[in-house]
């Protein structure tokens, strides 16, 4: 005879909203609709007959009657055996265990973790083909402004830089260079991505090209799309557990904020 208490993980003593209350809470877990899994949907039958037998006082009465008649039966003494040997273990079926919960917990959100790791892949080919592509070239852009911004970290060695607004693009350029290329109104030329519009070069008139300041995820932190290829590439590999596709959905949703971060810095 099954154990139905255990089932449901109530004690014999459970009251009714207790007993209610443990059946909502693993049906929601265990429901065919959230976790597709066979061996989830044979718990979810045995809870659902679990509570048939015990959500009702007239058939749990009589499911308490027939457990205590099992118990003294098998509490007699047999044929062959003394009256003094302790009786046999009963057989019990243990209810869904923390293991299994987890499990099934687990299942629920590989789903979604699947399609961030492809969200992060799509954005890192983006990147790539942003950088690999042909620029626009803006040959007739006028600088309309021209703001002072700190960039350093330290106190004793204080640095700022310039914020460049032009026509059609913005620009970080160096301290160095702000004051003598590059005032309100001069034109010049600016060399830009097509798909995250990063400036590259600029070209002030009469002067020879160059990079502005922190060419950002193009040039020194360019390393940084490449490991979130890796992280999330590696949560779309055939036969990987459910944790590691979790975690590396994680991981690669960490570095995907660093990476739109600095990537906003330097568009």
């Amino acid at each position: 005879m099954k154990n139905y208490y255990q089932v449901l993980g109530v004690p014999e003593a459970a009251s009714e909203r207790e007993i209610k209350q443990a059946h909502h809470q693993l049906a929601l877990l265990l429901h065919p609709d959230r976790t597709p899994d066979p061996q989830a949907q044979a718990l979810f039958l045995d809870v659902q007959e679990a509570y048939e037998i015990l959500g009702d006082q007239h058939r749990r009465l009589a499911y308490d009657l027939l457990r205590q008649r099992a118990r003294e039966l098998a509490q007699a003494p047999r044929h062959g055996l003394s009256p003094y040997d302790p009786p046999p273990a009963p057989v019990r079926r243990a209810g869904p265990r923390q293991q299994d919960i987890w499990a099934a917990q687990l299942r629920r959100y590989v789903p979604w973790a699947r399609r961030l790791n492809w969200l992060i892949v799509s954005f890192c080919l983006s990147l790539f083909v942003d950088w690999a592509g042909p620029m626009r070239e803006f040959t007739d852009e006028h600088v309309t402004a021209r703001e002072v911004v700190f960039v350093s970290v330290s106190r004793s060695n204080p640095r700022i830089a310039y914020h460049i607004t032009t026509t059609n693009t913005n620009f970080m350029l160096r301290e160095e260079f702000g004051i003598d290329r590059l005032r309100v109104g001069w034109p010049l030329t600016v060399w830009r991505t097509p798909i995250w519009r990063v400036v590259r070069r600029i070209q002030p008139h009469g002067l020879a090209a160059f990079q502005p300041y922190a060419g950002g995820i193009y040039s020194s932190l360019a390393f940084w799309p490449a490991v979130l290829l890796v992280v999330a590439g590696a949560g779309l590999l055939p036969r990987r557990s459910h944790e590691q596709q979790l975690n590396t959905a994680v991981v690669a949703g960490l570095l995907l904020i660093i990476t739109v971060f600095v990537l906003v810095q330097s568009a």
